[in-house]
């Protein structure tokens, strides 16, 4: 008797779990009696790890491989959230200009929480009013092109500082150059200049680890996959040990960060300085105060970081893969050396001043956004209610992924989408801005990427100069491998042989 009542003990159990999987699975299925619009098509999920088991290490081409069999507008579960996965441009302006408001929110995630100081900063804070004076103190005081612009002599001093640095550890063209270094190093210390006011690139932290160090730690932490983001109830195993590790970064940024904020509050107690970093109007805005949102030192800390991780890591994966490119391409190196001759000389370097007259250059860096994009499916939005799409409904609470890495190699979209052709540039009104759903490197509408405008200004000037003030040899074939994270930047760094090829002296 106890036997059998066992086994009716674990017989009910079991009919119990395979009623569970059967409601999971058929939940996905939302097409009611009613005539109510279904779900986009897409794989069916498993019990409680949903479809992340399909992303593997790099879910941008995984998707799109998905994409091929599902169409250009999926639908998965990926744990227990509920995503939608676009992947043409007609698709992504149905989401992002058609339905741009109801998808204008951002999900929680735990970088936002432990990173952003609970999503402060303007990238990750959720949707409203909050939001929206965020973007606006951004827009309007901190990114704005005439700011942009005062930080000019920054960018070309700290280029040409990068130049002289590159020309020393080659000792004259005998040693191999690792790029990513000091590509990296030259955005870091625009980026800092132009919100501290001076660089850290030696600068030593709590624990003795070093500024470059800690920055990397975050740039890395804020593109990892966290399970316990797409299964809640899980979290508290914190696989991978992220979450401790981003409260341990953290904590060692805000101990920078407040003594960085103490630094300019004392030089402005003894003297105002003439020039302003960001730091500096930001305080100007804490003490002026407004009715709209006062300034506080979450804020500026959150905006630093914001700025630390959108100014650095995608400026340095666009120029890596830009040179990259140029380097497996000759032809189109060439051309761009010719044309920065042809403007600017050889006798001297390029000035930002120069750059508008660069328009092939120009088409280079646009090739490269297609081709590499730095932010393959953008950053995630969330529908704030249920909507029709197409013939499609979208529930509230949906999460959605844009793969723009996937429609930049489309060859529906693009002729060729797997070379590397900046001519297919030439002449077109096709731009990096968020008009053209075709070339989405920075997002559009409400979450469009507010800094665009600063981040390409770097872009373009360090490019330029690379090519301008050196010839390059590389050993072997450059590949194209990636690695995904919050950007999409090279498996293995670029290393090359520089010569010296302006008709003034070496910079050294």
């Amino acid at each position: 008797m106890a036997w059998l009542n066992s086994s009716v003990i674990q017989l009910g159990f079991s009919l119990i779990f395979l009623w569970m999987i059967y409601r999971f699975i058929t939940k996905t299925k939302r097409k009611s009696d009613k005539g109510e619009l279904g779900l986009p098509p897409g794989p069916r999920p498993w019990p409680v790890v949903g479809n992340l088991h399909l992303l593997g290490s790099l879910p941008h081409e995984a998707l799109a491989k998905l994409a091929t069999k599902y169409g250009p507008i999926m639908f998965l579960r990926l744990g227990s959230v509920p995503t939608v996965v676009v992947s043409s441009p007609a698709m992504a302006k149905e989401f992002l200009k058609t339905h741009d408001l109801i998808f204008a929110n951002r999900p929680p995630t735990s970088a936002g929480k432990y990173m952003t100081y609970e999503r402060r900063d303007v990238a990750q804070s959720p949707y409203g009013e909050y939001w929206r004076q965020m973007r606006k103190l951004c827009t309007m005081e901190l990114l704005t092109p005439k700011r942009t612009e005062s930080f000019r002599w920054v960018r070309e001093e700290e280029v040409s500082a990068m130049v002289r640095s590159v020309w020393e550890e080659s000792q004259h063209g005998v040693r191999l150059v690792n790029l990513r270094k000091h590509i990296f190093s030259v955005l870091l210390n625009i980026v800092c200049r132009m919100f501290a006011g001076r660089s850290y690139c030696d600068h030593q932290l709590s624990g003795g680890q070093e500024f470059s160090q800690m920055v990397a730690e975050i740039m890395h932490l804020t593109g990892v996959i966290v399970p316990g983001d797409f299964i809640p109830s899980l979290a508290f195993l914190d696989w991978g040990g992220y979450c401790r590790r981003m409260q341990a970064v953290n904590k060692v940024f805000d101990e920078f960060a407040d003594e960085l904020i103490d630094e300019h509050i004392e030089r402005r107690r003894v003297k105002k300085s003439e020039k302003s970093d960001i730091v500096d109007v930001m305080l100007d805005m804490a003490e002026i105060g407004s009715a709209e949102i006062q300034v506080s030192r979450l804020h500026i800390k959150a905006i630093i970081t914001d700025m630390l991780i959108a100014g650095v890591e995608t400026s340095t994966t666009t120029i890596e893969w830009a040179m990259t490119e140029l380097l497996r391409n000759p032809q189109a190196m060439s051309r761009a050396q010719e044309e920065i001759e042809l403007k600017v000389g050889r006798d001297r370097m390029v000035r930002e001043s120069d750059l508008v007259s660069l328009h092939y250059l120009r088409c280079v860096v646009k090739e490269t956004l297609r081709l590499h994009a730095p932010a393959p499916l953008l950053m995630a939005h969330e529908s704030t209610q249920g909507c029709n799409v197409g013939e499609y409904y979208i529930p509230p609470k949906t999460r959605l992924f844009v793969n723009v890495w996937a429609i930049g190699r489309d060859e529906r979209v693009w002729e060729d989408p797997l070379e590397f052709k900046p001519e297919r540039f030439i002449g077109s009104s096709i731009d990096v801005n968020g008009h053209h759903f075709e070339l989405l490197s920075f997002g559009t509408g409400r979450r469009g990427c507010p800094g665009i405008y600063m981040g390409l200004s770097s872009v373009y000037l360090v490019v330029a100069q690379l090519i301008h003030c050196f010839h390059w040899n590389v050993e072997g074939d450059l590949d194209r491998e990636e690695t995904f994270g919050l950007t999409l930047p090279k498996k293995f760094p670029i290393s090359a042989f520089p010569y010296w090829k302006l008709t003034t002296d070496n910079p050294s």
